[in-house]
């Protein structure tokens, strides 16, 4: 069994490998988390400028249509491939609502459409959201025809989901094999993650298998089989697929992460492998928060060391620093940090001379 410090090198070079085309990234990864926040970009950009050689801002959105790309939940909300689109769906049996054959109806008719535009069509009076909020009916009508499939994600336009029609989609295998597909799908794009952490996730696609104790044996079906590897680290159990393909860790390099990368998604494993807790505070009452609003996790070498909270003002990019014990001395980090701070500025398409750095 690997150590703990090959272990933690092992999910880094496994999830920060070499740059390249973004179509092979997310080839690579399989899903891509996205979030709305855009503070200074939104998750998933902030996920690909590390992986996609001359990533910028935006390039996935700008990119979407000629790309074999859906969106769909998978342990979260974010980009998938077709194939895996098409093993999630169809996700119930429910039948329509007059509401949702009248949406359907009205985007066939009139083609893509956002929310807006199908207001001006059906009205939109407020009703409750899932969150105990108000959202407009058209809007709520059209995430729920998304969810179960019926609706595809034509575009983005500035960040608002254009919806179209869908082809109707018919599941060819049985639920099991779907599900294992799944948690496969999951491992790789995620990285080694626990059991428990594993199912947990994945815990809504009760509607292909309903029993955890049925889930679980999906679970360890794979591991029988060899498609999953089991590694023991100081007791934990973690579970990951060998891909063959090992990177090599890029020494005197800081890297800002998003809160929602692969390597900082599970909580749990990040308190294993760096000794501390990081938590997402956008959520947060600013009096409560010790981070900050989006502050995101700084790697440097292979030792996530802090945090760093990054806005744009002025035209320029602020950054601040902060760290778990003390910021490294030597000249080295320093510089590192210096030309992250300017690769992030660029990856936004900001004036690097009008840029403020406080490494704290």
């Amino acid at each position: 069994m690997p150590s703990l410090d090959q272990f933690r090198k092992r999910v880094l070079t496994d999830s920060l490998f070499s740059p390249c085309g973004l179509a092979d990234v997310i080839e690579r990864l399989g899903f891509v988390q996205a979030d709305p926040i855009r503070c200074p970009a939104r998750a998933q950009d902030l996920i690909l400028r590390h992986r996609v050689k001359n990533y910028r801002a935006g390039d996935l959105e700008r990119h979407y249509p000629d790309l074999d790309l859906e969106e769909c939940y998978l342990y979260a909300y974010g980009f998938l491939s077709k194939d895996l689109w098409r093993i999630v769906h169809p996700k119930t049996e429910k039948k329509l609502t007059a509401e949702h054959r009248k949406t359907l109806d009205v985007i066939r008719q009139h083609g893509p459409m956002h929310s807006k535009d199908l207001e001006s069509h059906v009205g939109g009076e407020r009703v409750k959201n899932y969150w105990g909020g108000f959202s407009r009916s058209a809007k709520m009508a059209m995430e729920s025809l998304h969810n179960r499939g019926a609706l595809r994600v034509a575009n983005r336009n500035n960040g608002i989901r254009v919806y179209e029609v869908a082809d109707e989609i018919e599941p060819t295998r049985p639920p099991e094999e779907r599900l294992q597909e799944i948690m496969l799908a999951t491992l790789q794009a995620m990285g080694a993650t626990t059991r428990r952490f594993l199912l947990s996730e994945l815990s809504h696609f009760k509607y292909l298998v309903e029993s955890v104790a049925d889930r679980r044996r999906c679970l360890q079906g794979l591991i029988d089989a060899g498609r999953i590897r089991v590694d023991t680290i100081d007791e934990v159990e973690y579970l990951s697929l060998d891909s063959g393909r090992r990177g090599r860790m890029k020494t005197d390099i800081v890297r800002i992460l998003a809160p929602f990368d692969p390597v900082v998604r599970d909580r749990t494993r990040f308190e294993h492998l760096w000794n501390w807790t990081y938590r997402f505070e956008a959520y947060t009452p600013k009096h409560k928060r010790k981070l900050g609003y989006y502050a995101m996790p700084v790697l440097w070498r292979d030792q996530i060391i802090g945090w760093a909270n990054a806005v744009v003002e002025a035209g320029g990019l602020k950054v601040d620093f902060g760290y778990i014990d003390r910021r490294p001395k030597e000249r080295t980090f320093r510089l590192a940090a210096e030309s992250e701070v300017n690769r992030l500025s660029e990856f936004l398409g900001l004036d690097q001379s009008i840029q403020e750095v406080t490494l704290g």
